[in-house]
Order: C-alpha cells, then structure tokens, then sequence
C-alpha cells in the first residue's frame, strides 16, 4: 500500500515536500501580528533621499563594527549630510561587507533587497542600480505595498522614544512608548525635561510620579496598547524593594546635586520605586509591559544585566500585570521559556531573533512549543527601523514556523490541522489577546 502524494521511488520525498506545500500555504495566508517594530511615520522617508546605505541604521551596522570597522568610519558612510558619494560610502563598506552578508541580519539583509528591489546581491557593479531602484520606490503608497500587500502584516506594536509622538497611523500601527527615562533622570536638566514633557512641575518624588501618571494618561487616549521597559541597555533589570523614605532620599539627592556627583548605587533606590509605580499603572490601565531582554543591539554592552531572571520578583509582585519578554531573552532562551511556564503573567516572544539567526530561531520556537502553552508565545516581530526590514524578518518568522511545525507533523506530535491552528496562534491570535486588539480584521 502506498502513502498518499507517494511517487515511486520519492514517495517520502514528495509526502514531506506536499506537507510543506500545503503548511507554507496556510502559514503564508495568516494576516501577521507583528509584536515589536521601531518604524517611523512613512512622511519621514519620504522627505529624505533614500538609498542602499540608509538600511544600516542598525543590526548589520553593529556586525560591521564587531568585524573591525571602525565606529566613527562607520558614523561617517551613514551621515546623510557630509555629501560622501555613493562609492564613497561603498568603498567604506566593501572591505568589511564579505564578512557580514553571510551572518544572520547580512542574509536577512540581501533577501528583502531581493524581494522588494529586484538585486540578486549587493556588489559594487549592482549598488547605484539599487540605490536608484530604492529612490523610486520610496513614494506615497510605499508602506501599504511593503506591510499590507507584501508582508500581510494586519499592524505591527511601533516603539515610541521618550518625547516622541504616539498619534501612529492605525491601518498599519499601534504604539507602544516608552516611559521609564521617568525613572532614571540623573540631572536637575533631565528633571526640567520631563517637567516639559509632562506638564507637572517636579520637585519631590511623588510630582516625579505623577508627572509620569499624567503623560501615561494621555497616551490611553492616544490609544496605546502596551509600555516598553528599555532599561538593560542602562542598567540592571534587578529592581529591588525599597521604602519610600529610601526612594524620596535617593530623588532629594538627585535634586540637589551636581551633575555627575551620584552614582547609580545612589540613583538605584529612586529608579527602583519608580519601575514600581510605573507597573502599577500598567496593572490599573489593563497594559501589557513588554520587557527587552537578553542580547542589546549595538556594540559592547553588559549582557548580564538583561538576564530575564532578574524580572523573577516583579513577576511575583505584579500577578496582575501581562509581561512580554522580548527577543526570547537570547541567549537566555531557556530562561524565557520556564519563566513563560511556570508564570500566568509573563508570555515569550521571538521578535528579532528571526534576524539574528534563523537557526535559533527555528530551534527555541520548536522548544517553546513543547514548553510552553500554546497560548503564550508571540513569533513574530521584526524590530526594524523600516517597513523593508519588517517585511523580511516576517517573511523569516513564516518560513521558520512552517519548518517547525512540519517536523512535529512529522514526527507524530502534531496532525496537519492542529498544525495550522498553532501557526495561527503564534503568528496572530496570542497577540490579538495579549494587546487587546479586538478592532483588527
């Protein structure tokens, strides 16, 4: 007797090869939540002249540097305003570039240069026709092409720095801001702006807390769907329990000293409290708090202070408020998932991992499948600075999902419906739960 799709002498070949057709198909028709973006409104492409050299923002920016690039070369071929030349700013790539196209964020790279500008590979013979190709494309109408038409991504969560706007552009964003720099001023300056940026005149600890409520607040209006907690790039995510007599002295310090006098051992107390007040107000505004965890983009960072253990006690403190782990922690992707698995309130996502390694990306999504419950991983997000990135690293997230689950097909732990339905959880609907996103077609 012979296995359906069986051809003789491929019939295991061509069973596996259909699996996978019908599995790319379905995944493919999935309209994508994308967890994690950092994309500007599409006015600010479309007032700059845009080329090839734009895309190195970040991510293959900081491969170069770790390849031996040096950082003020590097500041120097993506400054848009010192008039270097296209091949100026090649020659300045070309030596470092063979060693970055091949790791993870170079491949991801060359694939959407592909897909959305038609060059099979940039060289110095391709470069000025892809530049040219990206100028033209780079016109009104150019997100809906990428995000809606190209990716299917339904929206994707966009950061928004300190200071900057939350007023997204809702057929393609929901904002995520970040507010705990209300956590961590360490000058009488960066108290002055947060005032400003408040409106709340600050001079104790409890006007710093409620010039953080006020502009909280007004980002519910705006229809935000979450906060960010961006603090491992400054510091430790240990955030310890302090009184609030120890918190008002840590701020009265901070108020009345020279810039530069404190240490962060005597800052530490006041941001503690703060991170504090900050996810009780998640906790009373029903926000989900995504938390970036494990590997800092950029170069030379202290990895130790993202480890997502370090968040044990929150998640203890705060049962009422959702945590989003982000970029699975890596390389911490294990603590990520027992964390996920034995916590109600703290979910695991892959955003940007996709990027970094389709690898391991691919190896801790089938991993959180078996330890986890279905409902609280989150496998998609690009963490691009535009739209192109967002496009390829979902396009990634599909492909990796598809592999995933055709081998639990395979391998008897999964059939072929339940498959697809957990390609729609962790592509869609955990995060349509998670952020409330109810209005979403």
């Amino acid at each position: 007797m012979r296995m359906a799709g069986w051809r003789e002498g491929t019939g295991i070949v061509s069973e596996s090869q259909d699996l996978r057709a019908r599995l790319t198909a379905a995944i493919d028709a999935i309209p994508i939540v994308d967890t994690h973006e950092h994309i500007p409104d599409e006015s600010v492409i479309l007032n700059r002249e845009s080329s090839f050299f734009d895309f190195f923002e970040h991510y293959v920016s900081s491969d170069l540097v770790s390849a031996g690039l040096p950082r003020a070369v590097l500041e120097t071929m993506r400054d848009r305003s010192n008039n270097l030349s296209l091949k100026g700013r090649w020659n300045i790539l070309a030596p470092y570039w063979p060693y970055v196209r091949v790791t993870g964020y170079g491949l991801a790279m060359r694939e959407y240069m592909r897909d959305l500008f038609g060059v099979d590979d940039v060289t110095e013979d391709t470069l000025l026709d892809l530049c040219e190709r990206i100028r033209r494309a780079h016109q009104p109408g150019w997100y809906r092409t990428v995000l809606k038409d190209k990716a299917r991504i339904v929206t994707a969560l966009v950061t928004r720095w300190p200071g900057q706007h939350v007023k997204v552009d809702r057929e393609f964003f929901r904002a995520v801001p970040i507010l705990d720099h209300f956590a961590t001023p360490t000058t009488r300056a960066d108290i002055t702006a947060l005032e400003s940026e408040s409106g709340c005149s600050i001079h104790s600890l409890e006007d710093l807390a409620r010039g953080m409520e006020t502009r909280l607040v007004q980002f519910v209006k705006d229809g935000i769907v979450a906060i960010k907690v961006f603090l491992a790039y400054s510091r430790t995510l240990q955030f310890d329990r302090v009184t609030g007599v120890e918190a008002s002295r840590s701020f009265t310090r901070l108020f009345l000293s020279e810039p530069g006098f404190l240490t962060f051992a005597d800052r530490k107390p006041m941001q503690d409290h703060m991170v504090r007040r900050l996810l009780g107000l998640a906790k009373d505004h029903n926000l989900p708090v995504q938390v970036h965890t494990g590997l800092q983009e950029g170069n030379g960072n202290f990895l130790e202070h993202s480890k997502p253990t370090l968040l044990t006690n929150l998640f203890m403190e705060f049962p009422g408020v959702r945590f989003d782990l982000f970029h699975a922690g890596y390389p911490f992707t294990g603590e990520v998932a027992v964390l996920a698995k034995g916590f109600p309130n703290v979910f695991a996502d892959l955003c940007w991992v996709h990027a970094m390694s389709p690898r391991v990306a691919a190896r801790t999504l089938g991993d959180w499948l078996e330890l986890i419950p279905a409902n609280k991983v989150l496998a998609a997000g690009g963490d691009s600075n535009y739209v192109e990135g967002a496009y390829g690293h979902c396009k990634i997230a599909r492909r990796i999902a598809v592999q995933v689950l055709a081998d639990k097909v395979e391998s008897g732990d999964l059939s072929e419906d339940e498959a697809v339905w957990l390609g729609q959880q962790v592509l869609r609907a955990n995060a349509v739960h998670l952020f409330a996103l109810n209005d979403l077609n």
